[in-house]
């Protein structure tokens, strides 16, 4: 999480921010010390360096300095006030990783280049949350711009779909052009994984001896997948038939 999601997130803007340097400099430290029983050696050379770094003070957060000769050995353990837990900041931080998970896969498949940036074509609300979160989903996936609404003219024509929260959405200029034929076979493929997906879900749904037996908890799990499922399937279906 350190390294593929907050060291990626701050990347834009950390040169410019105390406040993210004061946060980077403390979880850096933080993990050097919980990782320190595991690789002494290596933890022990980073501490030098980091008991060189000048940051400013986090309320809440507790790093004791070594008890001998600067030893990372005996320092104390990360101390986090309750104060720093946000659930909600953490609900909102997980969906966004959600959200750009999917948009990675999208270009991991049609193999864009890392540093091309495209553009994702969002609902209203859903370019509010973006924006809300602070340019973060802008910098995991390499957006140049959050549009609301599909695309229109030419880039319609070359744009991908993709289903987030059982809702679809598109992302254009992938690339100079979108090899159709490509993302035909992975839209009947998709098609063809997630009917297999559902019937094996309406096989279960539809025994007595799993729904009557089963906790309740698993069974609504089990309808709440189904659904996800079937709206999937449905966008799937939506984005083969603009192909043509």
């Amino acid at each position: 999480d350190f390294c593929d999601w907050y060291l990626e997130a701050i990347k834009p803007t950390v040169a410019q921010s105390r406040e993210q340097q004061a946060v980077l400099a403390h979880a850096l430290e933080s993990i050097v010390r919980l990782l320190h029983p595991l690789v002494p050696f290596i933890t022990e050379a980073i501490w030098e360096h980091l008991r060189e770094v000048e940051t400013a003070p986090i309320a809440g957060v507790t790093l004791k300095a070594s008890r001998v000769d600067g030893l990372l050995a005996t320092a104390g353990w990360p101390e986090l006030g309750e104060s720093l837990r946000d659930e909600k900041a953490e609900a909102d931080f997980g969906r966004m990783q959600a959200l750009a998970g999917a948009i990675r896969e999208v270009r991991a498949k049609h193999q864009v280049p890392p540093k091309r940036r495209i553009v994702l074509h969002a609902s209203a609300a859903l370019a509010k949350d973006i924006a809300a979160a602070g340019g973060i989903i802008e910098a995991l996936c390499t957006l140049s711009r959050v549009e609301t609404g599909p695309p229109s003219g030419d880039a319609a024509a070359v744009a991908v779909a993709f289903t987030f929260e059982a809702v679809e959405y598109q992302l254009s200029d992938l690339a100079d052009a979108v090899d159709l034929g490509a993302e035909r076979e992975r839209l009947e493929k998709q098609i063809a994984d997630l009917k297999k997906s559902i019937a094996a879900l309406d096989g279960r749904l539809s025994n007595p001896g799993y729904v009557d037996r089963a906790p309740a908890h698993l069974v609504q799990q089990t309808r709440d997948e189904r659904a996800r499922k079937d709206a999937d399937l449905n966008a799937a279906i939506a984005a083969l038939g603009r192909l043509g």
